[in-house]
Parts: C-alpha cells; structure tokens; sequence
C-alpha cells in the first residue's frame, strides 16, 4: 500500500487545532495508490492554520472545479459595480458548449433569458458548461478571468479557457461548431477522432499548465473565500450558499463527513479518454456543528480505474481529517 507523504506547516495559533500527530497517523492510512494515478492533496483548518499537503506545488487539471473561481471574479465584478445579479443576459445557439449544460438541452436550439445569479447558480451548483462559458464571455473573456482572480491574490489557481475549448482540446477534436454541442452529436463526432489524436491529445492535456490548480493554490483559495478575504459579505454568503446547494459529489468528499457536518464544495469529472480519466476532483468547505472548518481539496488525473475507486479515495480522506 502507498502512503500519503505529507507536508505539515505548523503555525503558532493552535487554539481549536486537531490533534496533529493522530490526524498524520489518519492520513499515513490512506491508500493513495488505489486509483493508481497522480494525486494531489490538500487539507487547511482554518481554526488553527494548520495545513497538510500531498504534492501540494504540483499542477492539476481542475476540469468543473474552475467553475468556483470563474463564480469569485464574477462575483468581484458584481461588488465593483461592472455587473450585476439581477442583469439580464441572452444565449443564443452560437454559445452553446459541448460535455454536461442542462441549460443547453433546455433550450432546444433557441435563445433564452437568464439573469447573472441565475447563470451562477447553474455553474457551480449544476456545473453547466453553457453558463459557465457565458459568464466567461460578461467577464471579458477567460484572461480577464485569470487576471481578476490574480489581481486578488489568488495564486495557484490558472484559468485560461472556456469549456467548449477545454473539452474538445482534451479529447483531439478541432474545429468544432455549436450545432455539435448536443449530447448526440458531441459523441458522435468525438467517435470520428482516430485514437492516435486522442492519445496524443489527453497526454498533452494532462501535462498542460492551463486550466489547473495545486493543492496548496485551491485550498487557500477557500480559506480566503471562507474569511471574506475575496468578495463583500453578501457575494460570500451567495457563493457558499450555491455551493451547499450541489446534489452532485455525493460519494466523493462527502461520503466522509461526520452526520451534521456541512459541505459548501464543487466537483470536476473530466470524461475517459480511450481509458483515461483526464480528472476526478472535488474542493470544497467541511464544517462542524460547532464551527471549525476544514478547507479540503483531493484532485487525481490520468487514472485508469473505476469512478467508484476514485471517490473512495477522496471519502477517505475527509473521513481520516473530520472523524
């Protein structure tokens, strides 16, 4: 069995700490090695500022986990006065985006109405491609989107493309248009691609610096989140409120929290590619009845094993942090 090898950073107010010699017995008990991939790892208490990190330096693709901070410089936008929630945007069929976008298929083809708190609801809690890719295109365009995000501070965290460029890249399609986008059609062209494209495509994908996060990078990015260190009170509550709203990630890290204990967190699942998971992710909030909160993060690529062995490894780790 492979160990988890982890960094500890000791900070001097201990006051609510874990136990930290009996969580790194925990964590020393994980199986990493069952999803037989890279792992990257991240867990911060943010009572005590402790924090614990496998490969925490090391970049991993964020697949829907970007759609968290994509939300925090929507949100930025919305406090600064540029935006609003209540503004009304139009999609139109042009805009459609390829992979997983309820709001797509609801659309039928045509155009719809929706306003910008709409739009993130469906991006973080639905983890919908189309409304994410909009929210993208109001904020200016994905290097607007990095450039907010590092005019806060956050470090760590790169986003540099919208999904429809994001999910065709990774699976060697070019040129795609967005009568593709249906589920139907987005299938049957990806079956088109000859699998040495798609090989050569998910290596470059997996080893790709864009549209990636660290361990460290993310779970600082929660941490900030949660202290209201990134929006006004309002878009913080807003955000985290969305986030607890997910039905998605039942069996990831939620699967280890206690009863009771609440989890304000976003997923990512990139698709198989000829047998390869290009991401399985998930990062997110845990808190306790009685207040202390763990900023976690699990992020595991190139895996060749069943989903079910990937979201055992991230239960186990919030079970061996929070029980």
């Amino acid at each position: 069995m492979t160990k988890i090898l982890f960094t500890f950073f000791a900070c001097t107010f201990l006051v609510g700490a874990v136990n930290v010699s009996e969580l790194k017995k925990k964590l020393e008990h994980v199986d990493v090695s069952s999803v037989q991939s890279e792992v990257g790892i991240g867990v911060l208490d943010l009572s005590s500022g402790e924090s614990w990190f496998l490969n925490g330096e090391q970049r991993f693709p964020m697949q829907s986990v970007c759609k968290v901070p994509v939300a925090i410089a929507i949100l930025k936008l919305v406090d600064d006065g540029a935006l609003s929630l209540g503004q009304s945007v139009t999609i139109n069929p042009e805009q459609y985006a390829p992979s997983w976008s309820p709001l797509r298929d609801e659309l039928k083809g045509g155009s719809g109405q929706f306003t910008v708190r709409n739009l993130l609801e469906r991006s973080v809690a639905d983890s919908d491609n189309t409304a994410v890719d909009v929210l993208i295109e109001l904020a200016g365009g994905a290097g607007k989107v990095d450039a907010i995000l590092k005019a806060m501070g956050i470090r760590g965290v790169r986003v540099d493309r919208r999904e429809r460029d994001l999910q065709t890249e990774s699976q060697g399609l070019e040129d795609f248009r967005p009568e593709q986008a249906s589920t139907e059609q987005f299938d049957a062209v990806l079956a088109q691609v000859p699998e040495e494209k798609k090989r050569a495509a998910v290596r470059k994908f997996l080893s790709d610096p864009r549209d990636t996060a660290t361990p460290e990078g993310m779970v600082h990015l929660l941490s900030q989140l949660y202290q209201n260190k990134l929006l006004s009170p309002s878009s913080t509550q807003l955000l985290l409120q969305i986030m607890t709203d997910t039905p998605y990630g039942q069996y990831r890290l939620k699967a280890g929290l206690p009863p009771k204990w609440s989890l304000a967190h976003k997923t990512g699942t990139g698709p198989d590619v000829l047998g390869v998971n290009t991401g399985t992710n998930d990062a997110g909030l845990a808190c306790a009845p009685a207040g202390q909160c763990f900023a976690l993060t699990v992020f595991i690529a190139g895996s060749k094993v069943p989903l079910q062995n990937r979201e055992a490894l991230m239960r186990d780790v919030a079970a061996a942090v929070t029980k």
